[in-house]
């Protein structure tokens, strides 16, 4: 008989042992590499998140940073401008004063110049302005004898006003100076970038931080103050070139001739000749000169003699307490064309225009090196962070936080922060070419200064990763 096993009952080799909960282990495995893997892609997607942000910090930080700087150098630009301007109303009144002795002295030698008019003769051309000046001249003459001899009190009182004026002029130009020395204090030692920086970064986040690199921030090294005292010696020679060429025609010079027909034996060489012109004597003084003077050659015991006549001078000065300037200015070439009346006249009768001492040119800023092959240019590096334990991710200050063994996929940061880094620089650029199509050399007299980002350098991604524990900032 063939017996069979019943249903259900199962055969077991010898030793064998049941199995159960193999799933369970299974599954929270599984569960762990989950939460493992979210927490992996959690931090990740915040971390790249908190690095987008901060380096659209970083970017925008750096380059208001160099807007800053390039607002700056437009600043300095403008108030050389405003400089440049006031020593030229300073020359306009001084030049005022001393065209207003020699008009004096003119009216009161129109009977000389009567008799110079009438014992001459010109060529036929020249007469209009002849009579045109001997009308003004004599009609003045006549109207201060009517008057009482009004006119010197008229001249005294322009040159207490207009000296006043000079001495305003000069009280302006001093306190832009000085704004442009306080504003170079904070701005060349990089204390006002660096404030600047961080509280536009705290505008963004309130826990970034932001840094400058001192090693490749230059802007110190682009100007330098053109002073009397400077490391150079007397550095006031661009701003005193830039006034000499900004003055008016009736400040530079005041000249003109009347000249005379050449009528051997009788006459020759006769010229009335009217010269003068305000000058920047050294860098501390003012000085205007003006004279009129007759000349011409008359037939002598058989030698042709000069006559010279002075007929009108002035001259004004507005000058420091330095000892005064022995040089002599050019003034329309007084000192040549008409010797006379400048040596004996228009000199000794000079008037101290200023109701002040005048201070001389100011102190400007400019460039350090103003040759065409310079780089002007100024770069400022940003290094904005922000410490770990307040990014937004697990272990920071988010809501998801790593218990057991999950911290060990919790998100870590180099140097104890996430970092990012921007590089801005400040350029000159003419923002419309010039209508003769020359190209306009950078300088401090040009507002056209302007910021833009540009790549950052071996030296800034060297000095950043010495902030974070060795690694280099991407």
């Amino acid at each position: 008989m063939v017996v069979f096993p019943r249903p259900g009952v199962g055969r077991h080799s010898p030793g064998a042992a049941p199995q159960r909960g193999q799933a369970l282990v299974l599954g929270l495995f599984f569960v762990f590499a989950t939460a493992a893997v979210l927490l992996l892609m959690f931090n990740g997607g915040r971390t790249v998140d908190e690095k987008l942000r901060l380096t659209n910090a970083a970017d925008a930080t750096a380059w208001s940073v160099a807007t800053l700087e390039a607002r700056a150098l437009n600043y300095d630009a403008y108030t050389n401008r405003a400089i440049v301007a006031n020593e030229v109303a300073i020359a306009q009144a001084i030049s005022l004063i001393s065209w207003m002795h020699y008009f004096e002295t003119a009216v009161g030698s129109a009977p000389a110049l009567n008799q110079v008019a009438m014992s001459w003769l010109y060529k036929p051309g020249e007469y209009p302005r002849l009579l045109q000046l001997l009308a003004g001249v004599n009609g003045s003459a006549y109207l201060d004898v009517g008057s009482g001899g009004s006119l010197r009190a008229i001249v005294e009182g322009l040159d207490t006003a207009l000296g006043a004026i000079a001495t305003a002029h000069d009280a302006v130009a001093n306190a832009l100076s000085l704004s442009q020395r306080v504003m170079h204090a904070s701005l060349d030692t990089g204390i006002a970038q660096a404030g600047f920086a961080n509280e536009f970064v705290h505008r963004i986040d309130p826990d970034m931080r932001a840094s400058i690199n001192p090693i490749s921030h230059d802007f110190r090294n682009l100007t330098r103050a053109m002073a009397r005292d400077s490391a150079q010696g007397d550095a006031r020679e661009r701003i005193a070139d830039v006034t000499l060429r900004s003055r008016d025609a009736f400040t530079r010079e005041r000249v003109w001739s009347i000249r005379g027909l050449n009528l051997p034996p009788l006459q020759r060489k006769v010229e009335l000749k009217r010269r003068g012109g305000t000058e920047l004597i050294g860098y501390d003084e003012w000085r205007a000169l003006d004279t009129l003077e007759h000349q011409g050659q008359r037939m002598k015991r058989w030698r042709w003699r000069w006559r010279r006549t002075p007929l009108a001078w002035g001259g004004a000065s507005f000058a420091g307490d330095e000892e005064a300037d022995a040089r002599r200015g050019h003034h329309g070439n007084t000192y040549t064309s008409n010797p006379i009346t400048t040596l004996r006249l228009a000199e000794p009768a000079i008037v101290d225009a200023g109701a002040a001492r005048f201070s001389g040119l100011p102190e400007t800023r400019e460039l350090r090196d103003l040759s065409a092959t310079a780089d002007h240019r100024s770069g400022v590096t940003v290094h904005v962070a922000k410490a770990r334990h307040r990014l937004r991710g697990s272990g920071g200050i988010g809501s998801v936080q790593p218990q057991g063994n999950l911290r060990a996929f919790d998100a870590t940061a180099p140097g104890g922060h996430l970092a990012a880094m921007a590089r801005a620089e400040v350029f000159f650029e003419r923002p419309a070419a010039r209508s003769d199509h020359k190209t306009e050399r950078a300088s401090l007299y040009s507002p056209y200064w302007h910021a833009r980002l540009t790549a950052v350098t071996p030296t800034d991604r060297a000095w950043a990763a010495g902030r974070q524990e060795g690694m280099a900032l991407p």
